[in-house]
């Protein structure tokens, strides 16, 4: 099929300049990709009747989240062009759609559309028809409807009071769910309960809370998607339980505004184990994720993300925590990424909304014997084994006070991330200071690649650590945080090339076969039975960053 391509559109975001080259079929189509500068992609089109538009499919996003205009007989031809399956489902049973099976990375589905109206349409894995991962198509002249602009519900923040039990008041988790009102307690009893929960918008504020963290058991079977799926309710908390076997998350936020997951144990889930995605005010606590092949913790897509990481435990992970385009005081502290693929791994990417990555705080975490090949595991995280902390091709992070060990190819490493595809993100500005770290033996304790104009570091400095080896040599003196750096930082740098040799990697293990270790014991919410509901705040986390310390080596290391 003949394609007509656009000239390069400029894209500023924080000041950068990424040049973008967007092809589109057919017709001639005016799209500005506004991925990291603080608002949703939107697609607006003028066609001619017949003509074939593209319409883009991001990670947990459609472009077209905002309506999309075509004339009668008008394709739209989507893209997967996340990292992630997706599938296409009409809210008009059988209109339109694909299953999840065809839309896979890289693939395309194409509708044309002969008869005016509005056709909506969305994600079943990360969304609902009310909210989530929707689209909505207008076919000719049609008015779009009122209720597409409606804003996300604003919780209040106030527990109601009222309680109800499972199985004792409702039979199940979702018709408890379906029958609670803002502010309810939802109390689980000890017990497995097989079932793939749904919270929509209308349910802001409830908590759902197990009675015993380690017997109240939300099981997937391998074949239920996420454990609990939150939807634009602001202000739920899930609590002292555990989700296991789902063949996509254990709990999942998506598009809210206030959240809380405390006292959580996410096993052997087939995507993330506990996920906040274009979700703010957020506190992830004293909580425990193993066996999935993304990350063991998430929170991403958001800017900012007042967000909060605070005691969890993260292992046999592809990765322990990741967070793509997660910007804007996000703090992950006091915590323990061990066994992984690789730790902690905040990143840009084009695939999800809010490019790029900038302004988390890393501080007070243990990071060690990452560079474990027998884990299910992504692509990146296949590739980027055996690191302890990355920051690819983030800005203004701050690494502090972390103790890295035993990860053999990098500790600590920061660098320009070259995505492909016409992506380059650079690092800048992220300050590395008072860390320990060790053991990289095939690699260095400390890495930098800068690939940027210039002979400075790009504000990118490293001071204060406790470290055997860099690659660069003699980075702390290269690109210090006080005075003129000596030396040449871009002399024999970290070395991506290869990062990406993975010759001798294991490939991934699928997350239903791996040998993943059963959950050690982990401590239950103090008074589960009786401590009165409290919703999550929409205000940021109080988190006193300065009070945090280097962590004490674990037993043997």
């Amino acid at each position: 099929m003949a394609r007509e391509a656009l000239s390069s559109q400029d894209v500023r975001c924080q000041g950068e300049v990424v040049q973008r080259r967007i092809r589109f079929v057919v017709a001639t189509v005016l799209v500005l990709v506004a991925a990291g500068c603080g608002s949703d992609p939107a697609l607006t089109a003028v066609t001619t009747k017949g003509a074939t538009l593209k319409a883009v499919t991001l990670d947990n996003v459609f472009t077209e989240a905002k309506p999309l205009r075509v004339a009668v007989d008008d394709t739209v031809d989507w893209v997967n062009q996340g990292k992630n399956h997706h599938d296409i489902v009409s809210d008009t049973p059988g209109a339109f759609g694909v299953d999840q099976s065809a839309f896979a990375p890289g693939d395309h589905y194409a509708h044309t559309f002969s008869q005016p109206g509005v056709y909506r349409y969305y994600c079943s894995l990360h969304g609902t028809s009310k909210g989530g991962m929707i689209g909505t198509i207008l076919v000719g002249n049609v008015a779009a409807p009122a209720e597409l602009a409606s804003a996300v519900p604003t919780p209040t923040g106030r527990a109601s009071g009222r309680t109800i039990t499972v199985p004792g008041d409702q039979p199940t988790i979702q018709k408890a769910v379906d029958a609670s009102g803002p502010g309810d307690l939802i109390l689980l009893s000890r017990g497995t309960y097989r079932e793939a929960v749904i919270v929509p918008e209308q349910k802001s504020d409830i908590t759902i809370r197990g009675l015993d963290r380690n017997k109240t058991i939300l099981e997937g079977d391998f074949t239920r998607e996420n454990g609990i799926k939150v939807i634009k309710a602001g202000g739920v908390v899930v609590e002292n339980l555990t989700m296991q076997d789902y063949t996509k998350n254990g709990v999942f936020w998506t598009g809210v505004k206030g959240y809380r997951g405390s006292y959580l144990n996410a096993y052997r889930n087939g995507d993330y184990g506990i996920y906040g995605f274009q979700s703010t005010y957020g506190v992830l606590e004293h909580s425990y994720a193993s066996g999935s092949p993304d990350a063991g913790f998430y929170i991403g897509g958001c800017y900012p993300c007042n967000s909060l990481i605070n005691d969890v435990t993260s292992e046999w992970n592809g990765l322990g925590y990741s967070g793509t385009n997660s910007s804007g005081n996000l703090v992950i502290a006091n915590s323990t990424f061990r066994y992984n693929r690789s730790g902690i791994v905040p990143n840009s990417g084009s695939y999800e909304p809010l490019a790029p990555e900038r302004e988390n705080t890393i501080v007070g975490n243990l990071s060690y014997g990452n560079g474990n090949d027998r884990t299910p595991a992504i692509d990146i995280a296949v590739i980027a084994n055996g690191f302890g902390i990355i920051i690819a091709g983030g800005s203004g992070n701050v690494i502090r006070h972390n103790r890295v060990i035993d990860n053999p190819y990098g500790g600590i490493v920061v660098f320009t991330y070259p995505e492909g595809g016409g992506y380059t993100w650079d690092a800048r500005n992220n300050t590395v200071t008072d860390n320990i770290v060790a053991g990289s033996t095939k690699g260095g304790d400390l890495g930098f690649f800068f690939n940027g104009p210039g002979k400075d570091a790009a504000g990118n400095c490293f001071a204060n650590n406790t470290f055997g080896t860099s690659t660069p040599d003699k980075l702390e003196q290269a690109a210090p945080c006080t005075g003129k750096g000596v030396g040449d930082f871009r002399s024999k740098p970290f070395d991506l090339l290869r990062m990406n040799d993975n010759t001798g990697r294991a490939k991934s293990v699928p997350y239903d076969k791996a040998k993943t270790p059963p959950i050690p014991p982990q401590p239950q919410m103090p008074a589960a039975a009786t401590a009165a509901a409290r919703p999550a705040p929409t205000t940021a986390p109080v988190f006193d960053v300065s009070a945090v310390t280097t962590p004490a080596a674990p037993a043997g290391l």
